[in-house]
């Protein structure tokens, strides 16, 4: 009885993602390390402070669930100072049952200094491949007409734009995705509407010693119809070792650690308790972060940028 649940939660999951009606769920990947890992999202983090970041993630959602979401995020920025912002590439490899979305873009970021402040005003154009890898068989036995055939992929080309505003104890950024929504038609079998996304992330530095500080974020996003947000508290010790928590409206409760390994890798672990219906069926959620930082020569001399790690 179970597996006959997990196998209809999977065909409901790909039919909504291919129904030719609008999709009014949100579509972009979830991650929990949203506070660290806020390039993947607002193109105007590239270059906002003077290391190279490189940055790992993977998130492996609802564990127990045939199908179940997995997602991978591969980037890095930097700062360049003959063109005064900073570059970056992103890379997604978003996955949902039978159903997969890959994002490779480049962004760029203007990095203004406006004093004790700092203004990235940034933009990413790339291409998103939309697939469908598997084939659902309809309970007689014959294939679903509504599905696009095995196998099958389209792309599109996609674009974002953002805003970041940093001062030493604090953070605004405000961002969209999919600027310019396309149509993705599977040869008329299936049509999938991508839709735009926004996302508003905020966080503030309190020093509790000279040793401890709490941090806290909060990370929203919407489609214009539905609205999730993250509201996470974190307790940093030298600036090495924390420990956080994070709460997720209707979906889940969330518990972080993490630490500098060496003077430029940081490692992170997330794990989600489920909060919504699915708790009866999924055990969790795993999320593993991995970034590395490092000087570059081309940063240049004279950059007056902020320079804080509070918010890296």
């Amino acid at each position: 009885m179970l597996k006959v649940y997990k196998s209809f939660y999977l065909f409901v999951l790909v039919v909504c993602c291919f129904s030719q009606t609008c999709l009014f769920s949100q579509q972009d990947p979830q991650i929990t390390h949203n506070m660290l890992n806020k390039f993947m999202y607002n193109p105007a983090v590239a270059g906002a402070y003077p290391e190279l970041h490189a940055t790992l993630l993977h998130r492996s959602q609802w564990v127990g669930i045939d199908g179940a979401p997995t997602t991978s995020n591969l980037n890095a920025h930097a700062y360049v100072g003959p063109i005064r912002g900073g570059v970056g590439l992103n890379v997604i490899n978003d996955k949902a049952g039978m159903f997969s979305a890959k994002t490779v873009s480049m962004s760029y970021a203007y990095q203004l200094g406006l004093g004790d402040y700092q203004l990235g005003m940034g933009l990413s154009f790339g291409l998103m491949q939309y697939g469908y890898d598997g084939e659902w068989v309809t309970p007689d036995g014959t294939a679903d007409a509504y599905l696009p055939p095995t196998n099958s992929s389209k792309s599109v080309p996609d674009f974002g734009l953002g805003f970041y505003f940093t001062s030493e104890d604090y953070y605004v950024g405000l961002s969209a995705t999919h600027i310019i929504p396309q149509e993705v038609d599977f040869n008329g079998t299936a049509i999938y509407n991508q839709a735009r996304h926004y996302y508003f992330l905020a966080g503030y530095d309190y020093d509790l010693t000279d040793e401890f500080s709490l941090r806290g974020n909060i990370f929203s996003k919407t489609d214009g119809v539905s609205l999730q947000t993250d509201i996470n508290l974190n307790t940093f010790w030298r600036q090495n070792y924390w420990t956080g928590l994070s709460f997720r409206y209707e979906d889940a409760l969330c518990f972080l650690v993490g630490f500098q390994v060496a003077e430029n890798l940081t490692f992170a672990y997330a794990f989600d308790l489920v909060t919504s219906k699915l708790s009866t069926q999924a055990n969790g959620s795993h999320e593993v972060f991995l970034r590395y930082s490092f000087e570059l020569d081309i940063i240049g001399r004279g950059d007056t940028r902020y320079r804080s790690v509070r918010f890296l």
